[in-house]
């Protein structure tokens, strides 16, 4: 079965119609970035509504294969805003990267590669409402019990990028030791910091003044979801 990367690659390169070269300059990328896109990298959502409106096919389907390749006859906008096919409102969504990284809520080293696999739709109003910026923000799968009964093995989590210092007793994206964790963090007056688990079974781990320097906050947890 073909990756989400591959369709969306194979999509990107029928919607375009002409030389790459030719194409980028008329939806204003460097060649060199949209020839990532043609090889089945991901683009960020803005990129993607420009590239959807130069190749003047239907967002939805670039993005995700599902509705038709062409654009729905236009129709009278609401406060400016274009409206798809099904009557759905797009400038009320904000798509967002979901990256080939799993975030470790347990043990393990764990293997990173940070190109997008898929987009995931948010309402822009939602994440306005809990002050997540769509640019910053990154899509995460949580793979271990050391979160529970929080966090599960398999939930998605949403994080905001923008965040990489420690504000409060949240939860945080740590990359530390070649490990990318999904962590509470302690700051302590003597410089250290302690990695906490809500699973009681796993202990605190201290990371001391020394090593601090070697820790990562790559984001903040802003939301979670998971399947039934």
């Amino acid at each position: 079965m073909e990756s989400d990367a591959s369709s969306f690659a194979k999509r990107l390169r029928d919607a375009i119609g002409e030389s790459v070269n030719a194409f980028a300059k008329r939806c204003e990328i460097p060649e060199a970035t949209m020839r990532g896109y043609v090889n089945g990298k991901f683009p960020p959502s803005d990129v993607a509504l420009k590239i959807a409106d130069t190749a003047n096919v239907n967002l939805e389907w670039l993005i995700s294969g599902r509705g038709p390749q062409g654009k729905a006859p236009t129709e009278p906008s609401i406060s400016g805003r274009s409206i798809d096919i099904r009557g759905r409102i797009m400038d009320d969504f904000a798509f967002i990267q979901r990256l080939d990284v799993q975030a470790s809520a347990g043990s393990g080293a764990i293997t990173i590669n940070e190109d997008a696999v898929e987009l995931l739709a948010f309402q822009s109003d939602w994440l306005k409402s809990r002050h997540i910026n769509p640019t910053s923000a990154r899509v995460l799968t949580a793979k271990g019990d050391s979160m529970e009964p929080t966090i599960r093995d398999g939930d998605i989590l949403l994080v905001d990028t923008s965040i990489t210092s420690v504000r409060d007793n949240a939860i945080y994206i740590v990359v530390y030791g070649g490990h990318v964790l999904v962590k509470r963090v302690n700051l302590r007056r003597n410089g250290s910091l302690v990695l906490i688990s809500d699973n009681d079974r796993h202990a605190p781990e201290e990371v001391p003044e020394s090593e601090v320097l070697d820790l990562h906050i790559a984001g903040r947890v802003m939301w979670f979801g998971r399947s039934i």
